[in-house]
């Protein structure tokens, strides 16, 4: 044998049967193949056999058992995938502002959007940066298409149906 031996010790509340309880009750895939490997090591199974049942490398189950150690099971499922990442560049109020000004219709394009930020809060988006924050934001600068003003509505709607005569 390699290494140190593996030992966890475990907190009296979290029994066999309370961490099947707790894996059989969560909904989130993530969270749950977590509960799932620590029920499995609570059952007596050895690490390497509980990352392939789980599907995870062998050191991701460490890493839940490091968690479980620092705060038992709340800790793991505070943990969330990805961490915190960047803060955003403009604050919550700003983005809702933004959100607003998007949804009158006043932009035609992502790149007016960029301009306005600029402008308004001397903030700089890349091209990239922009469609990341519109989508985020779950709103689009894209207005409808302009109609001729000779335009007829009732032929143009007879012509998408078929009852017009072709030429």
């Amino acid at each position: 044998m390699r290494g140190r031996a593996f030992i966890v010790r475990w907190r009296e509340e979290d029994t066999t049967e309370a961490l099947k309880a707790a894996y059989q009750k969560e909904r989130d895939i993530e969270l749950r193949t977590r509960l799932h490997g620590l029920w499995l090591l609570r059952s007596g199974m050895k690490l390497s056999p509980v990352a392939g049942i789980v599907g995870v490398h062998r050191r991701t189950v460490q890493t839940w058992v490091r968690w479980y150690r620092d705060g038992g099971v709340p800790s793991i499922v505070s943990h969330k995938k990805g961490g915190k990442g960047q803060e955003a560049f403009l604050p919550g109020d700003a983005q809702q502002e933004v959100a607003e000004e998007v949804s009158t219709g006043r932009f035609r394009t992502a790149e007016e959007v960029r301009q306005w930020i600029v402008e308004r809060y001397e903030v700089t988006y890349s091209k990239g940066g922009m469609y990341n924050l519109l989508h985020r934001l779950r709103c689009s600068p894209k207005v409808p298409r302009p109609i001729h003003a000779k335009a007829e509505q009732q032929q143009q709607a007879e012509w998408k149906k078929g009852g017009c005569e072709k030429p």
